[in-house]
């Protein structure tokens, strides 16, 4: 079976199924339309449909790109909403073409009924990732936020040595080889969180953010090497970025900064040592002229 004309269908006529077939008429979160998008295009082409929806490898996962289509993402804080204008009364779809889509929108929301947002996240990662690093990046990741999870009112007791068993098994799969202009970041993020892990007062939420520092540098490039078919200036727009390289050098600043708060942490703790040395022979001086 085939759709005759898939350059006929655009994101709007499957967005507007996807919301139908949802149960809830113009909206889902940002992260669940993106994967299961994801997967309904690869289910089109399992029936024989030789059907692109514009998509990008991101941060978590693959974004499906939305610019000049019916649809919208609106961001609040760390809530999303995406809104489609287009409605089924508004399809000119062959009743065929309808009835494929919908066949591949239920078989995908079937799956996320059964394993969620994250289940398809995971599947993604497990299946069609290009490098074993997001999968490890990702375990990574989902050990810090389950940590986030399950903490309690003692922010600097969690699992430290777990987390650094998952940062080195990263490290280990980074593809040095594809990408050496990364490796001098790639050790001073390592050196970083090694450092905050070894330290008793880094928190949680400190390693959280060391941990998204580098893989928000990295995925900058993710976007716009893994070929999708996209260019990078319609990447840039997606992202709502002037610039990639602008963006990066931001995040190698962060982590440049993080360096320079360490050091000056280390320097001031050796100021301290060399303090309490001095106070100690003062000490021992005026024991020493006393006692004789």
């Amino acid at each position: 079976m085939s759709l005759e004309d898939p350059s006929d269908i655009d994101l709007g006529d499957v967005a507007a199924i996807l919301f139908d077939e949802f149960g809830r008429s113009s909206s889902m979160d940002a992260k669940t339309f993106h994967k299961t998008t994801y997967f309904i295009e690869k289910k089109i082409n399992d029936l024989g449909c030789d059907f692109d929806l514009p998509y990008f490898w991101y941060k978590f996962g693959t974004m499906t790109v939305t610019q000049n289509s019916p649809v919208t993402i609106q961001y609040d804080e760390e809530e999303s909403e995406v809104l489609c204008s287009k409605r089924t009364d508004d399809l000119s779809l062959t009743t065929r073409q309808e009835n494929i889509i919908r066949d591949a929108t239920r078989y995908v929301l079937e799956d996320h009924d059964d394993i969620g947002t994250e289940g398809l996240t995971d599947r993604m990662y497990e299946e069609d990732a290009p490098y074993d690093a997001q999968r490890k990046y990702r375990k990574l990741d989902d050990f810090v936020q389950w940590q986030l999870y399950k903490k309690d009112d003692d922010e600097t007791s969690f699992e430290r040595d777990e987390i650094h068993r998952y940062v080195n098994e990263f490290i280990d799969a980074f593809p040095e080889d594809e990408y050496p202009q990364y490796v001098n970041d790639l050790y001073l993020w390592y050196d970083l969180l090694s450092n905050r892990l070894n330290d008793p007062e880094t928190t949680l939420g400190d390693i959280e953010e060391l941990v998204e520092i580098f893989w928000s540098l990295f995925t900058l490039e993710l976007a716009v090497d893994i070929d999708t078919g996209l260019s990078k200036e319609e990447i840039q727009r997606e992202l709502g970025i002037g610039d990639l390289e602008n963006r990066k050098q931001y995040f190698r600043n962060e982590l440049h900064e993080q360096e320079r708060e360490h050091l000056y942490i280390e320097d001031e703790s050796d100021h301290l040592v060399e303090a309490a040395d001095t106070v100690m022979t003062s000490q021992l001086d005026f024991t020493e002229v006393n006692a004789d």
